[in-house]
């Protein structure tokens, strides 16, 4: 018959039951942080108690190619010394995905500057829309959002990486599902850092999916979008997927991943006309009791607004370089990318779409500037916009009429890099205002990776042996081994 077995004594019962597990300590880090040329992140990790401590590091890594086999031959030779990071301690934030609570593990990130160097992105865009705010002293600040257009990728059964998802089907629930979980966990842990996602759906591309965002003033507009950019890849290779920003990951035809620009220009209650006016809408929490300058009750467009505009499309070849600083973002030209220096009412093929309306409300007037790439570095594209604003506001631009094409005289803008790189340089307004010593080491980065590409499709042969030129598969291969990883 079944007996139950004799029970131990307290005693030993008491010897027998293991002791509680200590409590996992908390552990802090601090993640020092630059954004490179590339608007990739660049940094260096401190226990916590170290914070207050020096930071330093190679000052020349802010100019290294996309991946860091490329180096441009200044760089290279030049020996940079150390330079030390300043943080900017109001953008230190708790980043969700990155901390390890199993472990016990808070990690901080802390946007830097290297001491010295001016010609860094966030610097750089810091005192262009420092130069917006001083202009004529009307405390005009720069209000940008917008939307980020991403490929996700898994990964194949020989190691290969593809598409998330193959037939290219824009905003079609069911494909949109496919990616749905990794949107839901990015909506997530980004809304604590600022980073306030309004909108999710899959895109017309392989794997594409384009995220809409709430718009900050200033810096914090460019500091929210990089933060998106670093975290939304951290996330995906947490999650064995990839995220990549470059133009086009797979091929050279089709639509490619673009990074459009909503901007408007905000000014101090009644310095010049009515303060907008608190609403439930993303953009009216953020201007209540400011001025839209921008906006015209009379003309729907005003004054301002149209210099400023036309100081952006007589730098346009020039920003180009700026917006598409790969070579597969040229591949998105007639692809919803604007080929010419043009404006329009609510024309998406246009390099500058307008939303202006006589009756409408200030804050629904501002301008989608539509000649980035995502590949394209926040800081810089908003550094360039406001420094070509600028000289369309010094100057007093006139504004070509609207809907101009290559017949009617608008300006056609570069179709390569090498082209865009031109323009650039031969910008002599921009090269001023945005720094000679940038335009040099962004100009040498960008030649540098024009040459990898070019040694990987066109090694070198015997004489006997007659050149052909790469397949579509060749150059997508090179292009993901340039961009994918860290784009």
């Amino acid at each position: 018959d079944f007996q139950l077995a004799p029970m131990a004594s307290t005693a030993k019962a008491a010897k027998a039951v293991p002791a509680p597990a200590p409590a996992t300590p908390s552990r802090e880090y601090l993640r020092f942080e630059i954004v490179d040329f590339h608007c990739k992140g660049l940094s260096k990790t401190v226990p916590a108690r170290h914070r207050d401590e020096s930071v330093y590091m190679y000052s020349g890594a802010l100019a290294y190619g996309s991946i860091q086999r490329v180096i441009p031959e200044e760089i290279g030779q030049a020996g940079c010394p150390n330079a030390k990071l300043v943080p900017d301690w109001s953008t230190e934030q708790v980043l969700p995905w990155a901390c390890r609570a199993e472990k016990g593990i808070t990690l901080r990130r802390v946007y830097c500057e290297m001491e010295g160097l001016k010609c860094g992105p966030r610097a750089l865009c810091g005192r262009l829309l420092a130069e917006l705010k001083a202009f004529e002293n009307q405390k005009m600040e720069l209000l940008t959002g917008g939307e980020l257009e991403f490929v996700m990728c898994s990964k194949t059964a020989d190691g290969n990486w593809e598409p998330l998802f193959r037939e290219p089907e824009i905003f079609t629930t069911l494909q949109g599902c496919k990616v749905m979980d990794f949107c839901y966990e990015l909506e997530h842990q980004m809304l604590p850092v600022g980073v306030d996602i309004m909108t999710m759906n899959t895109e017309y591309g392989e794997g594409q999916v384009e995220i809409t965002f709430a718009p900050r003033f200033g810096i914090e507009a460019a500091d929210m979008t990089t933060t998106f950019r670093l975290g939304t890849k951290e996330i995906a290779q947490q999650m064995g997927l990839r995220a990549t920003f470059m133009a086009k990951p797979f091929g050279i035809s089709g639509v490619g991943n673009g990074g459009h620009l909503n901007f408007s220009i905000w000014a101090p209650s009644g310095t010049l006309r009515e303060a907008e006016k608190g609403g439930a809408s993303a953009v009216s929490k953020m201007t209540s009791g400011k001025t839209n300058v921008f906006h015209s009750p009379e003309h729907g467009l005003s004054s301002t607004a149209k210099a400023f505009l036309a100081g952006v499309l007589a730098h346009a070849p020039a920003l180009e370089a700026l917006c598409s600083p790969t070579v597969p973002c040229y591949c998105r030209h007639g692809n919803w990318a604007p080929d010419v220096a043009n404006w329009g009412y609510d024309d998406r093929c246009a390099c500058v779409r307008v939303k202006a309306e006589k009756r409408g409300p200030p804050g629904s007037c501002y301008m989608e500037l539509r000649m980035p790439s995502s590949a394209a570095n926040p800081y810089l594209v908003i550094a360039g916009l406001v420094a070509a604003g600028l000289d369309g506001l010094q100057r007093k631009l006139e504004l070509p009429p609207e809907r101009q094409s290559k017949e009617d005289g608008a300006t056609v803008l570069p179709s390569s890099l090498p082209a865009a790189l031109e323009a650039l340089e031969a910008d002599e307004y921009l090269t001023n205002k945005l720094g000679k010593r940038f335009i040099r080491w962004y100009v040498d980065i960008k030649k540098a990776e024009l040459k990898f590409l070019d040694e990987k499709l066109h090694p070198p042969q015997e004489a006997s042996v007659a050149a052909t030129e790469p397949s579509e598969t060749e150059i997508g291969k090179a292009w993901r081994e340039l961009y994918m990883e860290f784009i």
